[in-house]
């Protein structure tokens, strides 16, 4: 599967595109057009535009939340409704990744809370007009209200890789491991992305809620894989790692930027110049992994 492009940078991370984005706008227009005149697929299009600052809003939120933690990103893959940051840290406390998983459902509702407001001052409703709207401000703003409610509601549903189901797999991570947590929240997702697969023919007739369910489902799997990978690197240390992890002098690859600000941390930290996975038991460090290949886990 093709890999994702990089278009940018983020808060000084990577902004990948992943390879299914483009689907979006071009169901919009092709939606838009087979009824409706160009100037409405210009609509949205823009209307597309705005959802994704929002979307850039949520993720910089998060970003914001978890720099509280001293926890950066590796890169952020945009996706057709929603945005992934790779951390360059993982701890053993999940009370973090909760605080941070639920501040993005929370942006979106204060976004729609705020255009709501907007409208409720210029003495207009949210409610949406049951004929095609024609191309002025107050339609396109109702429209966005609606996008962040929508995006609010997806984000809350308890599945991988969004939101809600990064804040279940937290709080299961309190009585259990993380990788029989992920394990179990993976499953869940399966569940929901074929739910979603059969709403897309059954109710919604929409071949793009059919992709997001796909898309879901890959998410939740390369989430699942992620875990994997470090469960299995994470050993005592007078172990070694086997493949496809290599182990290399700890001393040669801590750098300031990768070592943790807590004292007794637990985890991994992501030292971006040497691409390399460092593992740390109680602040110290134990042994310095990557994958083989290009080193993204």
């Amino acid at each position: 599967m093709a890999r994702p492009l990089t278009i940018g940078a983020f808060h000084g991370s990577d902004l990948r595109l992943h390879w299914s984005w483009p689907l979006l706008p071009a169901g919009a227009v092709a939606y838009s057009l087979v009824a409706h005149p160009w100037r409405l697929a210009a609509f949205y299009v823009l209307l597309l535009a705005a959802a994704y600052v929002c979307v850039l809003a949520h993720e910089g939120v998060q970003h914001l939340a978890a720099r509280r933690f001293g926890v950066g990103a590796r890169d952020v893959t945009l996706y057709p409704f929603w945005a992934v940051a790779r951390l360059t840290r993982l701890s053993d406390r999940p009370w973090q990744e909760v605080y941070i998983a639920a501040t993005g459902p929370v942006t979106f509702a204060l976004i729609a809370a705020a255009i709501g407001w907007a409208l409720a001052l210029a003495g207009d409703g949210v409610a949406l007009p049951d004929e095609p709207v024609g191309v002025n401000p107050r339609a396109f703003l109702i429209h966005l209200f609606w996008a962040n409610v929508l995006l609010a509601a997806f984000h809350c549903l308890p599945i991988l890789p969004l939101d809600a189901g990064r804040a279940v797999r937290a709080f299961a991570a309190m009585s259990t491991s993380r990788l029989r947590a992920t394990e179990v929240v993976a499953a869940l997702s399966t569940f929901g992305a074929g739910f979603l697969l059969i709403a897309a023919v059954a109710w919604f007739r929409s071949p793009l809620v059919g992709v997001t369910a796909v898309l879901v489902y890959l998410g939740a799997q390369e989430d699942l894989g992620t875990t994997w990978y470090f469960a299995g690197i994470r050993h005592a240390p007078d172990e070694l790692t086997d493949a496809p992890a290599a182990v290399v002098p700890v001393d040669q690859v801590v750098t300031p930027d990768c070592r943790p600000d807590e004292p007794d941390f637990t985890g991994f930290t992501w030292n971006r110049r040497a691409r390399l996975w460092i593992e740390w038991r109680d602040g110290q460090p134990v042994s310095a992994n990557a994958l083989i290949g290009d080193g993204r886990p």
